[in-house]
């Protein structure tokens, strides 16, 4: 069986949409092959930062049938398939896997609070079971400050256990080190289930865990500078390189703008192409003076 374990920096990849907010699939397949071409092992299509759940199922497998038409490689894609109903989850799931593609990003089902791990393992069971399929690989993704789900080390556990090979992994978006050093440990009893995190911020210490390496919305705009971090964390100026990779996110977070919005300006900018610029409701498009200001503030020169 072909070795589909997951490693590298991945950019969950951002959805360029037109004035009638569709998808614009000729930016989209440029900018998957911009990514792959800056330094990414591979992109997750409709992650956090692709706005994934302002997208339904339809428009969601369309746009990966389209990337892979167009000869972008389906081994070198992630799918993001979180979905609030079982059933979506699974078509969304089942359809990356028949496309070829390397793993699926699950969230767990939002919505509903205070959902017990017995109830989150029944859901993720349900869409492993749904799917039926050996070469599914699932990641949990575990961002609870966005899907009000935390996803705990016993549940995850439980799953590996469960379902050797096909629960492959997490994705830790907390954005906590004591909680990723913890997933770390589920990893450790788990052969083949790999730990991601959420940020490139947490890429040095992730690598130096024994973590798989980052799904990272700044991998959107610097692919080339996380890539770097990736090859060299065992280097002796380490360090030195991760703080490099985060200046250029805490200058967008200290904006206080909405990290999607702010991402599509740059890649605007980058690109030449305004249309870049423009979110799906209910995100707000930035105003042509914030746009200016955060583009001045990312012109200064990066901190040594």
């Amino acid at each position: 069986m072909a070795d589909l374990s997951l490693r590298g920096v991945f950019a969950p990849t951002l959805t360029p949409v037109q004035a009638d907010l569709t998808i614009d699939l000729p930016a989209y397949i440029e900018f998957c092959r911009r990514l792959l071409e800056g330094g990414c092992h591979g992109l997750v299509l409709f992650g956090t930062n692709s706005e994934a759940t302002s997208f339904c199922a339809a428009e969601r497998m369309a746009a990966v049938d389209a990337v892979i038409e167009a000869g972008i490689p389906a081994d070198r894609l992630v799918i993001g398939t979180g979905a609030a109903a079982i059933t979506e989850a699974v078509a969304l799931s089942r359809h990356a896997v028949q496309a070829g593609c390397r793993g699926v990003l699950t969230l767990p089902p939002f919505y509903y609070p205070n959902v017990s791990d017995k109830g989150l393992f029944r859901s993720f069971a349900a869409i492993i079971d749904g799917v039926n399929d050996e070469r599914l690989r699932i990641y949990f993704y575990h961002i609870p400050q966005v899907s009000g789900v935390p996803l705990s080390p016993a549940l995850l556990a439980r799953l590996a256990e469960a379902y050797p090979r096909l629960a492959a992994g997490v994705k830790d978006s907390s954005g906590d080190v004591d909680t990723l050093l913890g997933l770390h440990a589920v990893a450790r009893q788990s052969p083949g289930f790999a730990v991601f995190c959420g940020t490139e911020g947490l890429l040095l210490k992730n690598m130096q865990g024994g973590g798989g390496g980052c799904i990272s919305g700044m991998a959107n705009v610097l692919p080339h500078v996380i890539r770097d971090l990736y090859d060299n964390w065992q280097a002796p100026d380490a360090e030195e390189r991760q703080d490099r990779t985060n200046w250029i996110r805490n200058a967008i977070l200290d904006s206080g703008l909405n990290m999607i919005a702010a991402l599509k300006v740059i890649v605007a900018d980058q690109t030449g192409r305004p249309g870049w610029s423009r979110v799906r409701p209910p995100l707000v498009d930035l105003t042509e003076e914030e746009q200016a200001q955060l583009l001045a503030k990312l012109s200064q020169p990066v901190a040594a």
